[in-house]
């Protein structure tokens, strides 16, 4: 390269960092859009709305969360991969998204390099119910369904989580079980509620508030330990050795979004996640906060998305 190509691609490079720095001083001066992949009352739902409140303060600008539910959650995501990478619209993803490519055959967006990690915020995990008068009692009682009755348990879920949850279950079981996918997690309750299918796999907040109203029965978490808000509810491996899984929940933005936007944007939702109202709201709705910086996000992804595959192959689900 010559000296003047060097000089114009050393003042470019220097302009374009200059432009990064100024637009980062500057973030936020607008309102920024949260988007969560699944309806009004899903986990994530839950999740983003109190944080978004948290948000806003922190930052000074109203923080809006756009409900942008279906396909399990590449709606939204599509939308956030396709934003401009400003640090203004962003997702809160789980697990299960960056472990699309083995749910979906094809996707709008890469997983992984559609996006720029943020902030790992919270964990969570997936309950199993059936209705109050059910004669299915316990979660052995579900496993004996499975393997014995004529016909397939017909199992509700409205989350990619609780489809690997389920696929799990029937794998380890070896019983014989009809997936019913819904739209979201409450689609799949008020389904259950009335009769129309055997069981539901729905994420732990969502359960709990249900087990505790009388009108359904929980049987089982996919938890690694017991919850203490649902200390009776015996974990998933007490009975299928093994059947583990818990979501790691994150903040994402679209790839390209320049790295001192998303330092503000990760100080800001570590910030968030440290106050008492935000904690109080999760464990209401049973999300353990797990605050994670970019970098140890990242790490993390690298270390668990092989184990996902990995779960999923084994589980036998087949990409959609």
């Amino acid at each position: 390269m010559s000296s003047p190509r060097i000089i114009r691609w050393l003042a470019a490079a220097a302009l374009a960092a200059a432009t990064c720095l100024a637009q980062a001083q500057d973030f936020p001066s607008r309102p920024l859009t949260l988007v969560a992949p699944y309806p009004p009352g899903s986990a994530t739902d839950n999740v983003a709305r109190p944080l978004a409140l948290a948000l806003q303060e922190i930052l000074g600008q109203p923080v809006i969360v756009d409900n942008r539910a279906g396909a399990q959650g590449t709606i939204g995501a599509d939308y956030v991969a396709r934003a401009k990478p400003d640090g203004y619209t962003v997702l809160i993803a789980s697990t299960t998204m960056f472990a699309g490519t083995s749910l979906m055959k094809s996707l709008p967006y890469d997983p992984i390099k559609s996006f720029q990690p943020v902030s790992g915020i919270g964990s969570t995990s997936m309950m199993f119910l059936v209705r109050a008068d059910s004669p299915i009692k316990t979660i052995n009682d579900l496993v004996e369904a499975a393997k014995t009755r004529k016909d397939p348990l017909n199992i509700g879920y409205g989350a990619a989580s609780a489809q690997v949850v389920l696929a799990m279950f029937t794998n380890a079981s070896g019983g014989k079980v009809t997936p019913i996918s819904y739209k979201g997690t409450p689609q799949a309750i008020t389904d259950l509620t009335g009769g129309q299918i055997d069981a539901a796999i729905v994420d732990i907040g969502n359960g709990v508030a249900q087990m505790n109203s009388g009108r359904l029965r929980a049987l089982a978490i996919s938890a690694k330990a017991r919850s203490a808000a649902a200390p009776n509810v015996p974990i998933l491996a007490e009975v299928l050795p093994g059947a583990a899984l818990e979501t790691v929940i994150a903040v994402v933005a679209p790839a390209g979004t320049p790295a001192p936007i998303v330092e503000k944007l990760d100080r800001a939702l570590r910030t968030a996640l440290a106050r008492p109202d935000v904690k109080t709201r999760w464990a209401a709705t049973t999300t353990e906060v797990v605050p994670l910086s970019t970098g140890e996000l990242e790490k993390l992804l690298a270390t668990d998305l092989p184990r996902w595959h990995a779960l999923i192959k084994a589980a036998g689900i087949e990409a959609q």
